[in-house]
């Protein structure tokens, strides 16, 4: 019995050993802080798993951990001293279609990370790993050299749910005609009009980015690899093992994932009730009429909206019955008596607190998870990428709803409050989506921490890649199918025409002599 017992011990043993000592390059150089707590909370998953990180990026943890090796990035700047007023304004008035401006702005993220002494040090290091993890199809291919020069297989995180060129790499479904684009303020319920702008904004990004963003790429890794052997970032693309997303399965509009594509949305959720400061608890805990929590997230620095928007907001939450709670670091002379604003707050406990009524919110993805986890209504204010996507599914789902950054007034702040705080459709509704959120087989920590650690066991996961990824796009939609179809039909038609003209020509000759016979017989 006992060597029965060893038997089986043996192999789980060198199941759990094959992993256990996996050492990890993630390269993260955004500079968005929001994007850094999915990325820290997949890393941070790995260490305690007992694999051995290597970060570079702009951001180190807050707490040191055990098996986490922060390289701190210095020439990334962060949004506070990059964004400007002029860039603010040319994001919000981007077109909904489309993402070449994105690209091009990834070009120069790149190059800013290449030209890092720290990361020309790693690329002609003789450095060993087992695994690249890089936000790899947002702006980021060229770090899909680290995973060729280290000989080691490469998994894509990435901050949003799928997109089109994720989907794409992935040889996932595009899903045109009812999964709108990233960029794309529409529902998973399109009108024609809309189902024919998602078909453009979708074939337009796929377009420019292989035909002329990629190229683009592959001259900068040349560059500054300088290796012969160096792939096209095609095949670099082709070959990444899992595509890791934000995106929640249950929530986000239903749609189809490949056996390659993770979706890990939430993980960044702490587990974990952090007791608020005690100046903020009593202010949220005496609110008789409740809390209004109000952020704009981190991407947009408050110098570049300016002191009118502030006495804007100001004004309209002096108004208010309720408390108002301001994620803001503008330094205001004079606040009301029911406003509170500090430059840091902890977002995901304000949220959890039961006095807390409603959420206003620039729209960003990582606060609409915590706002759905929470159960919390939102008024959503987006601005640019993927907040206005994000802001039509509240709308959609009777969860919240969208003020335009463009028609913001002291009225529609009141009134657009005032409409979701004494509906209560929109808390009914978001309590029934929480439930949904929570129910799930697995989290998305065991989720994530299995997947990697199975492209580790197998020295990557190519075969779980469908071969759509690699399909020529007139074959993936069939259109040389169609293309044959129409033809055969066009041939069947044409025999057919042929045929009947013979036979009408034939019948015609027949009935002439007869004609002619009786004329004579008259």
């Amino acid at each position: 019995m006992i060597v029965l017992k060893m038997r089986l011990l043996i192999p789980i043993l060198m199941l759990a050993s094959a992993v256990e000592s996996a050492r990890i390059l993630s390269v993260f150089p955004i500079s968005g802080k929001s994007h850094h707590g999915l990325f820290q909370a997949v890393l941070k998953a790995l260490a305690a798993r007992g694999h051995h990180i290597v970060n570079y990026s702009p951001y180190k943890l807050d707490k040191p951990m055990a098996n986490y090796t922060d390289v701190v990035m210095e020439n990334i700047q962060p949004p506070d001293k990059s964004m400007t007023r002029e860039m603010l304004e040319m994001f919000m008035n981007l077109p909904s279609i489309g993402m070449p401006i994105f690209l091009w702005l990834g070009m120069d993220l790149s190059a800013q990370t290449f030209s890092d002494k720290k990361i020309k040090e790693l690329i002609e290091s003789n450095e060993q790993f087992d695994l690249v993890i890089i936000e790899a199809l947002f702006t980021q291919e060229a770090f899909l050299g680290f995973g060729h020069k280290f000989k080691a297989p490469v998994i894509c995180l990435q901050p949003f749910n799928s997109f089109s060129v994720v989907n794409k790499a992935a040889g996932n479904p595009l899903s045109i005609s009812y999964i709108p684009d990233m960029a794309f303020s529409s529902s998973d319920h399109m009108s024609f009009f809309e189902r024919f702008c998602n078909t453009i904004s979708i074939f337009s990004s796929l377009i420019f980015y292989y035909t002329i963003y990629t190229p683009k790429v592959d001259v900068m890794l040349k560059e500054t690899f300088k290796d012969p052997t160096m792939p096209p970032v095609s095949d670099l693309i082709y070959n990444i093992s899992l595509f890791m997303t934000n995106g929640h399965p249950y929530v986000h509009y239903a749609q189809p994932y490949t056996p390659n594509m993770i979706p890990i949305g939430g993980i960044h959720l702490s587990k974990e009730k952090k007791p608020l400061p005690a100046d903020m608890k009593k202010f949220i805990d005496d609110a008789k009429d409740g809390v209004i929590y109000f952020s704009l997230g981190s991407v947009v620095p408050d110098h570049v909206l300016g002191k009118e928007f502030f006495d804007m907001f100001t004004k309209a939450f002096q108004k208010l019955p309720q408390r108002v709670l301001w994620k803001t670091g503008w330094k205001h002379e004079s606040l009301p008596n029911n406003v509170k604003t500090a430059n840091w707050m902890p977002q995901q406990d304000i949220l959890a607190h039961p006095n807390v009524l409603l959420f206003m919110t620039h729209g960003g993805i990582f606060g609409q998870h915590e706002a759905i986890h929470a159960g919390v209504p939102v008024v959503c204010i987006p601005i640019f990428g993927d907040q206005t996507l994000n802001a039509k599914f509240y709308e959609e789902r009777g969860i919240g709803v969208k003020m335009p950054f463009q028609t913001l007034s002291e009225e529609t702040i009141i009134s657009t409050v005032n409409k979701v705080v004494s509906n209560s459709k929109y808390k009914e509704n978001m309590e029934r989506l929480s439930k949904i959120y929570h129910d799930r087989p697995k989290s998305a920590a065991d989720s994530l921490v299995y997947w990697v650690e199975y492209v580790l066991r197998h020295g990557g996961a190519h075969h779980l890649r469908p071969a759509s990824a690699n399909m020529p796009w007139y074959q993936l939609y069939l259109l040389d199918v169609v293309a044959a179809l129409l033809l055969i039909a066009a041939v069947i038609v044409m025999v057919v025409y042929i045929v009947l003209r013979k036979i009408l020509r034939l019948f015609r000759g027949k009935t002439k002599p007869m004609s002619s016979n009786k004329k004579k017989q008259n």
